[in-house]
């Protein structure tokens, strides 16, 4: 399994950060090479039609995160399903292709490209993700990398002709606000770890939110979480695949030598107060056989109880 830099997941991060919506997009916009390169080519179109249904989607309907990734990734699907809600910004986004010359854009851009991919490629990721898909003891159809030098750290899973795949998208290499950048490969590895569990802690959360309704005091009492986890099952799902994230430093110590595992576990506690019910809970799945599915419905109301 090899990384890779996505045309159509650049193509949306492009978009995105034409609508000038920074305060919502949160776009790591620091790599100034690049930024420029995509301001120099694309500053002419930022009244085009696809930008501008692009805003009002990032305005209206929280067009934001995993949404515009799915949507981008399904393109030829929603351009094909005249009922689609999305089928005009589709369908812009195709004329947006065509006038831009994107595809042109993002050939000239092979040599960043390339260097982004050959340094992650000297990571031992086919072993992170063997171990993770063991771990939850689930396997999807296909399971794709890919990395965005603007905007990632996402997973989930799309399904298609049958055919489920599941996607990490992360964020790389790191750059300061100078324009340095970094490859934090211990950090690397454990975004991977967290954003891949989604694909395997996310449909069971959300198939079962009924269990979590009888939990309120639970919820109640976490007054730190950032916004936009904004649902009682987006908390849930965060705090397994963080505790999930801290397990998989822990289990894979040997090759993250570096890696201050203590201090992990304090900046988790900030927010998620209670993360250390959630890791024991998957120590203990780790002694079973079981999937995640069917420990999570025999153990979330032990684990949310008496918090």
């Amino acid at each position: 399994m090899r990384a890779e830099i996505n045309k159509n997941v650049e193509l949306v991060q492009i978009l995105l950060f034409l609508t000038d919506q920074h305060d919502k997009t949160f776009q790591c916009i620091n790599n100034k090479t690049y930024i420029n390169s995509i301001t120099e080519w694309f500053a002419p179109f930022k009244n085009h039609t696809a930008v501008k249904l692009t805003r009002e989607l990032v305005i209206n309907n929280n067009f934001v995160h995993i949404e515009p990734l799915r949507a981008i990734l399904s393109l030829n699907s929603i351009i094909m399903d005249t009922s689609h809600e999305l089928h005009d910004w589709g369908t812009a986004v195709r004329q947006f292709i065509t006038d831009t010359d994107f595809d042109i854009f993002f050939a000239e851009q092979d040599s960043y490209y390339k260097w982004i991919i050959d340094n992650i490629d000297s990571c031992k990721t086919d072993e992170w993700i063997n171990f993770i898909q063991k771990y939850f003891r689930q396997k999807p159809d296909e399971f794709k990398l890919i990395i965005s030098p603007i905007k990632g750290n996402y997973g989930f899973s799309l399904n298609e002709n049958g055919k489920q795949t599941a996607y990490t998208v992360r964020f790389m290499p790191k750059y300061d606000k100078d324009g340095n950048y970094t490859f934090e490969y211990d950090h690397f590895a454990k975004g991977i770890a967290h954003e891949y569990a989604h694909c395997f802690v996310n449909p069971t959360v959300e198939l079962h939110t009924d269990l979590l309704s009888r939990h309120k005091d639970f919820f109640d009492k976490h007054i730190n979480i950032p916004n936009f986890y904004n649902t009682d099952f987006a908390i849930i799902n965060e705090y397994f695949v963080r505790a999930f994230q801290i397990r998989f430093m822990e289990l894979n110590k040997d090759s993250f030598p570096d890696f201050d595992i203590q201090k992990e576990y304090f900046f988790q506690k900030e927010s998620f107060i209670f993360i250390d019910k959630f890791i024991s809970a998957l120590m203990l799945f780790e002694d079973m056989t079981v999937e995640f599915s069917e420990f999570y419905m025999d153990n979330i109301d032990e684990i949310l109880s008496g918090s």
